[in-house]
């Protein structure tokens, strides 16, 4: 499976991650304004998507019903690791930095990654404490 998703994939992915299992007139509906794409183009994403193993279908009647098999924190955790396969190391505290400063973040989701990032270190100092 390809690791990481196309701009336009990413689109029908969060169609289906909304609401699933979805008929590809579901899916179409579901996508609204974001893309105005022809119904052969949504159908070919649809089977691209399924050969890259991020959704699958089952057929129900006439109807053929699609749904995500990898997560959308999954896809996002391929995402970043894409990226910071990209970069230098040096560069990821100015990435994550610049990511932070752009994802114009609320002061919950702010003490959220502090919290995380709190907590790495004490497993971080917890590991070292073990050796």
């Amino acid at each position: 499976m390809k690791e990481t998703l196309t701009p336009a994939e990413w689109i029908v992915m969060r169609a289906l991650w909304e609401k699933s299992p979805a008929t590809l007139s579901e899916v179409i509906a579901g996508i609204n304004d974001r893309a105005n794409w022809s119904y052969k183009t949504f159908s070919a994403y649809m089977a691209i998507l399924e050969k890259k193993g991020f959704i699958a279908s089952d057929k129900r009647g006439r109807d053929k019903l699609y749904y995500p098999v990898v997560s959308r924190e999954e896809c996002v955790e391929r995402e970043s690791k894409s990226v910071l396969d990209k970069v230098e190391a040096g560069s990821v505290k100015l990435m994550v930095t610049s990511m932070v400063r752009a994802g114009n973040l609320g002061a919950d989701e702010r003490r959220e990654l502090l919290a995380m990032l709190e907590e790495l270190l004490a497993q971080e100092a917890r590991n070292e404490g073990d050796h």
